[in-house]
């Protein structure tokens, strides 16, 4: 086969070819460049049909390199060259009457078709597409862009794309010009012309599903200028569910396998093709309020939900800036979306902890005087149906949960971890699904992984009612699904049990102990819950099945020996971890008392030796707070064992345990203030008598504060031992020294009838002072008279009887050596009463509030002052009356901007009915007005203040409505008003839910708190927004009572160290405040919510003067007689 050469190469001979050389078709008269169209007709010229298919590429080319000048320049000439051009363009009419814009150039289309001819095939297409594309941004050539669409859904030319679109699946020169007009067409004018395309899905999507799996097989990434073939199908797609109307969107999603398609291998598509697909279909399916949850569940299925999963696996490698989210990120928001938001996705609403089809309420239980029929628990079948099998209502997402690797991938866990907290119900059948994942520990990154998985599913806290309803059941849960959210059917006792094992590494050792912490604590919950929900007509039934959940938890879990042993085998120096299973053998006894009184549990040496590694402890460092914190839990334990003995030198002891935890009270009680081992030694002073409690302040205290004071200085260990021996003594023989006591009344002539108020240890002093006195050196003598003259000037000082002191003094002083030191010291105690500090009479803050320090602490005092300024200024009834009147003389846009609207609305928690009453009428013409207003977003305001006028008509004739609501409101007319704010669509999605509120819950409290934030970096500012809703909704002993109902304060304590932010800090502080000065708060905040050991932790943590300001505040404002009953006189 001979092969021609180019006439206007060399010959291999040198000599130059005898042909005459051939007419080169390159040049033709009528070819312009882009710079050389200077008008329509020249275009029109350029167009016009010809069927020499070289010549019309040439031209298509050279219109092409025109359009493209004007889309990449503000090129205003070549505009007016191009509506001039369209203005010459005349439609032909076709026999069925139908017009043909540009007639030329679809006339030249049909031709290429015809021919077979594919350059010119994909050159029509892809100028008519960019054509589209360059007179979308033009207004003023929108009509004749609408034209050229019509005459592209023509019959004859739908038949022209069908053909290009089945071309084959190597020609994508031909296939991605077709979907890139189709796109255009789609999109055109804001989709005007994505309701006819879909009409003509007969041709438009021909071969869409092929398309759509025609991937870029190139090297290296895919090109974002030059899309694949699928990319290009992708983006028609999506186009499409942008623009669709309504029940077009609702069929096109019923078309399985393009939708299918769209997602299939998503894993392999360039991450901003996947950006695309998941930002599209979450803004214009998921999120599309018009479109029903039906309709959207035709794509949320668990394959469909799988395959955005698999997103979270993939390397992305992408350079993002800073405004754009990462695909992982992304994707993980649009699984969240998707799967916790009942009214956006595949979750179905469900009743917790209630399996499908059971009937907590039935009235099979009722006779026929309404009386209810107590059979016992077994007489109810349906309870012990679910050891195996849990039916469940949303299936879908537990199927799809099932395929995800929490243990892999943070992300994964996170998801899942959201999910059950949406829908309790799948806990318990999801880890029963799970059998074949063994639990047994074995520090390896898969293990550790799903550990951690589990310790989050177990702090998922319970729904309120266990999810039925607003209310409790008549029946409890089955108690199968109870433990299922207590301890995952994985952790079985013999797994549990092996995790002690001393084979097993103490790290994951301690990964289970902290697991069986959280699980203890919520069975802690669920107990308190089935001890409410036990105040129904059905009570024996649920305290029944509380004992038997009670009692299985015992069977799964560790011996208390067990965890003992593991306990001995920790180093000295492994701190948290012996801290943690302290605090696990607290919870043991705590919520399951039963199982540390088993014989044998080896509590009482555990507790001896924690006392001994504490003996000498001063609380410097960062390891002695660790070892108190230990030492804390173990001494709460011991307090219920009797085998303890308190006052009694255990093995290896200088000291008794009393003395021990005595002293540990005096060196922490400023910077480290232990109030539950103060609790401890006040119950062992009221059962031994050691200390008086009959004047208002405490001796116990002021035995602490005197100790503190001693050990200022090192003290010898003789010196414990003294007071030690007369504490034993003391309580070892009380007798004695109340025989001794009645000497004293005798000796000073005092009637005995009368009750004298003094502590029996110091007599127990006095009759141990002499042999003291015979054996100590002078130092140690000189540290204890000191000690003795502080604690009788003390006793003088808090009104103990002066007369017997005074006797006391004198005794002491005679057993002194004569001259000495110690004499002296205690011989002049009286003059130390105005010396000493002493506790606070109102609460005896283990020294760190004296009786001295009357003023309050100038930062208390600032505090005060701004708070009470404030709360005046908003409970003003003169200003609430200004507010029901100054609306009326201004505009309707002034009323909303300046805030005359969001304070109106506060007006529906007045305590007044008139003012309440008026304030629904005011708000009722604001929101006519507003109808008619030209207002900008004046639709979201009206139903705001609807909702709002809807929701107080249901209480105000009773009560205020709830403060919180009115500052919800309130505070949404700013949100509202501004579209950008990013609280607006979360508010917008709350609005939608009903036209009345429920007045017994925050409103978008959980959802803020909990749920992902509208936008992924508002997150602190949406807190932020909810905690002054918070704030300004507490101004009354109701609002605190509505606050404790709904956990508010719980909440926020817990989330105080979740959040770094200053402000949310701060916010929380300025809650805290509020509610001290609402009566009864105080007290509410100490007994409900252990407010002043959480201060006592958080000062530890970090001390602050607000901090300290709160304490002062909340110690100065309790109810005494209350917190000191409450307390058992720990805090008076």
């Amino acid at each position: 086969m001979s092969i021609k050469r180019a006439a206007n190469l060399i010959q291999p001979s040198g000599q130059t070819s005898n042909k005459r050389p051939k007419t080169s078709n390159d040049t033709r008269e009528n070819v312009y460049g882009t710079n050389d169209i200077s008008s329509g007709a020249q275009i029109q010229k350029l167009l016009t049909f010809s069927q020499d298919s070289s010549k019309s590429i040439q031209n298509i080319q050279s219109f092409k390199l025109f359009l493209d000048g004007l889309t990449s320049e503000n090129n205003t000439a070549g505009i007016i060259v191009l509506k001039e051009f369209f203005n010459l363009q005349q439609p032909i009419k076709t026999e069925q009457n139908e017009e043909i814009f540009l007639s030329d150039l679809m006339q030249t289309w049909s031709f290429a078709s015809q021919s077979n001819n594919e350059k010119l095939l994909s050159a029509v297409p892809a100028v008519l597409a960019l054509l589209l594309k360059t007179i979308s941004s033009y207004i003023d050539l929108t009509p004749f862009g609408l034209k050229i669409g019509k005459t592209l859904l023509l019959r004859k030319q739908q038949e022209l794309i069908g053909r290009s679109l089945i071309a084959n699946k190597n020609r994508e020169f031909i296939l991605s010009p077709i979907l890139r007009l189709l796109r255009e067409l789609s999109m055109y004018d804001g989709g005007s012309l994505a309701n006819y395309v879909f009409k003509a899905r007969s041709q438009t999507f021909k071969g869409l599903t092929r398309n759509l799996n025609l991937r870029y097989t190139g090297d290296g990434k895919e090109d974002l200028r030059k899309p694949s073939v699928r990319s290009n199908a992708v983006r028609f797609v999506l186009q499409l569910l942008k623009y669709l109307s309504v029940e077009s969107k609702k069929e096109f999603l019923n078309q399985r396998d393009i939708i299918s398609g769209l997602t299939r291998d998503i894993r392999y598509d360039p991450a901003f093709l996947v950006r695309d697909v998941l930002e599209t279909l979450k803004t214009h399916v998921i999120m599309d309020v018009q479109l029903t949850r039906d309709a959207k569940s035709k794509i949320l299925t668990p394959s469909f939900l799988g395959r955005i999963a698999s997103l979270y696996s993939c390397d992305w490698q992408e350079d993002l800036d800073s405004s754009k989210a990462s695909v992982v990120d992304i994707t993980h928001e649009f699984l969240l979306t998707c799967c916790t938001s009942i009214n956006q996705g595949a979750l179905l609403v469900q009743s917790g902890l209630y399996p499908k089809g059971t009937e907590p309420d039935s009235r099979d239980f009722v006779d026929k005087e309404g009386g209810y029929i107590d059979l016992g628990l077994d007489s109810i079948e349906w309870l012990h149906k679910f050891d195996e099998k849990i039916p469940v209502r949303n299936v879908i997402l537990l199927e799809f949960i099932q395929t995800l690797r929490p243990w892999s991938c943070i992300k994964q866990a996170e998801l899942i971890l959201s999910i059950f907290k949406s829908a309790p119900e799948l806990i318990a059948e999801y880890f029963l699904s799970k059998k074949d994942f063994s639990f047994d520990p074995k520090l390896t990154t898969t293990w550790v992984g799903y550990s951690s998985f589990v310790f989050g599913v177990i702090q998922i806290p319970l729904p309120e009612y266990f999810g039925y309803h607003d209310k409790y059941a008549q029946l409890p849960p089955p108690s199968s699904i109870i433990i299922g959210n207590v301890l995952p059917h994985p952790l079985n006792h013999k797994v549990l049990v092996r995790s002690f094992s001393p084979s097993v590494k103490p790290l994951a050792t301690y990964l289970v102990v902290k697991i069986l912490c959280a699980a203890l604590q919520k069975l802690k919950v669920i107990l308190n819950m089935y001890e409410e929900a036990s105040k129904s007509s059905l009570s024996s039934i649920w305290n029944e099945s509380a004992s038997r959940i009670m009692k299985k938890v015992t069977e799964r879990l560790p011996a208390v020996n067990i965890i003992i042993t593991a306990y001995r085998r920790l180093d000295k120096v492994d701190l948290i971890q012996r801290h943690a299973y302290s605090n696990l053998l607290n919870l043991y006894y705590e919520v399951l008392p039963q199982i540390i009184s088993e014989p044998n549990s080896g509590i009482p040496s555990v507790i001896g030796e924690s006392l001994l590694a504490t003996n000498k402890m001063s609380l410097a460092s960062q390891d002695d707070v660790l070892r108190v914190l230990e030492l804390e839990n173990m001494i709460i334990l011991a307090s219920s064992i009797p085998e303890v003995k308190w006052l009694s030198k255990g093995k290896g002891l200088s000291v008794s345990p009393f003395l021990i935890i005595l002293k540990l009270s005096a060196i922490a009680s400023l910077e480290f203030p232990m109030f539950r081992l103060k609790s401890v030694l006040a119950s062992i002073v009221e059962e031994t008598q050691l200390l008086q409690t009959k004047t208002n302040i405490s001796a116990l205290d002021c035995l602490i504060v005197n100790l503190k004071d001693t050990m200022i200085n090192d003290v010898p260990e003789e010196c414990f031992e003294f007071i030690d021996s007369c504490f034993i003594r003391c309580a070892g023989t009380p007798i004695k020294y109340i025989f001794m006591l009645e000497e004293l009344v005798k000796e000073i002539n005092k009637d005995e009838s009368k009750e004298v108020a003094i502590s029996l240890i110091s007599l127990a002093f006095l009759e141990q002072w002499p042999f003291f006195v015979k054996t100590a050196d002078n130092s140690s003598l000189h540290i204890v008279a000191s000690f003795i003259s502080r604690h009788l000037a003390t006793s003088i000082k808090i009104q103990e009887d002066p007369r017997i002191i005074k006797r006391l003094i004198e005794k002491f002083t005679a057993n002194c050596p004569v001259g000495s030191a110690a004499a002296k010291l205690i011989e002049n105690s009286n003059k130390l009463i105005n010396q000493i500090k002493i506790p606070n009479k109102r609460y005896d803050a283990l020294g760190k509030i004296f009786e001295d320090s009357d003023k309050p602490h100038p930062k208390l005092k600032e505090r005060l002052i701004a708070e009470k300024e404030a709360f005046k200024i908003e409970t003003d009834p003169e200003r609430d009356l200004k507010l029901l009147v100054s609306w009326n003389t201004r505009d309707i846009e002034e009323v909303i901007e300046d805030g005359h609207l969001a304070s109106l609305i506060m007006l529906l928690s007045s305590k007044y009915l008139e003012v309440r009453k008026e304030t629904v009428t005011n708000l009722s013409k604001i929101a006519f007005k507003l109808k008619d207003s030209n207002f900008g977003e004046k639709e979201q305001i009206w139903l705001l203040l609807s909702e709002i006028s809807e929701t107080a008509k249901t209480v105000i004739d009773v009560e205020p409505l709830p403060s919180v609501i009115s500052a919800f409101a309130s505070h949404a007319v700013n949100v509202l008003k501004d579209p950008s704010h990013f609280l607006f669509p979360k508010l917008n999605k709350f609005l939608l839910r009903g036209p009345i509120w429920r007045i017994d819950k925050i409103p978008l409290m959980h959802r803020i708190m909990d749920e992902a934030p509208s936008i992924t970096e508002k997150s602190a500012a949406e807190k932020k927004w909810l905690l002054m809703c918070i704030y300004k909704g507490l101004r009354s002993k109701s609002d605190l009572g509505l606050y404790r109902k709904v956990l508010v304060f719980e909440k926020l304590l817990s989330s105080y160290n979740n959040y770094s932010s200053p402000e949310f800090r701060e916010q929380v502080i300025k809650i805290l405040f509020r509610a001290c000065m609402i009566d009864e708060g105080s007290t509410t905040l100490i007994t409900r919510f252990s407010t002043l050991t959480w201060l006592e932790v958080q000062q530890a943590l970090a001390s602050s003067p607000d901090l300290k300001s709160l304490h002062e505040l909340l110690i100065s404002s309790f109810d005494k007689d209350r917190i000191k009953q409450w307390s058992k006189g720990t805090i008076q």
